[in-house]
């Protein structure tokens, strides 16, 4: 388990960052170890016969899982170097689940393995969130298997963004916040008999979304649902995508979004309104007071915005 993890947006190869989640696995599973010890009750003979019990869902549950592996171990062949070092979309996911990982597993068996008291553990709650975690490792390896299969040719500067066009859904849900209104989220599950999966579908536009628990934020359900952004048309990615009010940054992941959230609402290092305040602080940066300084900053916007369309079109005459 490394030290540190640093921010979101710092790059690390994914083959240490699913190590680390490996070992955090283990972890956890040898809390869940030390809380069975201590647990043991005698199995019924039914038990003993079928030799399935409730706690060895959980302890299968408490690995990255085969499925997983071998998604690794295909990557590594087709793309080697370069699946094992990973991009940024799949480093966020995969640093997202270590932390959901630590924090929503492992702490919590802990803490029921070392008690004074024997109580139970949150059963569901940690099963839910292990398959989970499986289940977005493996997204995060299948979607960076098929963007190296299949590069496009990308315009190297992003587009700037000031709005985010989210889902009528959920700008109804923020409208009943503002005005006092308790929102009753209906929304169907996707695997409506398997309580484990906890994806959920939005009723406008069909989105599946990860309602995935952060200990830090009670409403993280709510929260989920009103921030995910309207899909393009053209868009056959089922999963959604949610945005921060504040910076605009958008999330393919429910956990790392939510933990977006947290930091901000702490007003922690990691805060996007306080790197913004520390950043373009306009009384540091003296703007206003320095013409020529303004004028050096809307010419690099201008180059910005020039550069990007250069290479959009030129892109689109490659594909064309």
């Amino acid at each position: 388990m490394s030290g540190s993890w640093g921010s979101w947006e710092e790059s690390d190869y994914a083959s240490f960052l699913l190590w680390d989640i490996d070992r955090e696995f283990q972890n956890a599973y040898e809390a869940y170890e030390q809380w069975l010890a201590r647990n043991r009750r005698r199995r019924s003979a039914w038990q003993c016969i079928t030799g399935s019990t409730q706690e060895d869902a959980l302890g299968k549950a408490l690995s990255l899982g085969r499925h997983v592996q071998k998604l690794i171990d295909d990557g590594k062949e087709a793309f080697g170097s370069r699946f094992e070092r990973g991009d940024s979309s799949c480093h966020t996911i995969l640093s997202a689940q270590l932390q959901r990982l630590q924090h929503e597993i492992t702490v919590p068996l802990l803490d029921c393995a070392h008690a004074r008291i024997r109580f139970p553990i949150p059963y569901d709650d940690i099963l839910r969130a292990a398959k989970g975690v499986r289940r977005a490792c493996f997204y995060a390896l299948r979607d960076q298997y098929t963007r190296l299969q299949s590069p496009t040719s990308a315009p190297f500067l992003p587009p700037p963004r000031f709005s985010v066009k989210f889902c009528p859904f959920a700008l109804q849900l923020k409208k009943d916040q503002r005005r006092g209104h308790q929102s009753n989220i209906q929304a169907r599950k996707v695997r409506p008999h398997d309580r484990y999966d906890e994806r959920e579908i939005c009723p406008y536009c069909n989105v599946h979304i990860c309602v995935s628990a952060h200990s830090g934020l009670p409403n993280y359900r709510r929260l989920l649902f009103q921030s995910h952004v309207s899909q393009p048309s053209a868009n056959n990615n089922e999963r959604a995508t949610f945005a921060c009010s504040s910076c605009y940054k958008t999330f393919d992941d429910s956990y790392a979004f939510l933990d977006h959230v947290f930091q901000k609402e702490i007003g922690s290092e990691r805060s996007c309104l306080r790197r913004y305040s520390l950043r373009f602080s306009l009384s540091d940066m003296s703007l206003l007071s320095d013409p020529a300084l303004m004028e050096k900053c809307l010419r690099n916007c201008l180059h910005r915005e020039i550069t990007r369309a250069r290479a959009l079109k030129k892109s689109k005459e490659l594909e064309a």
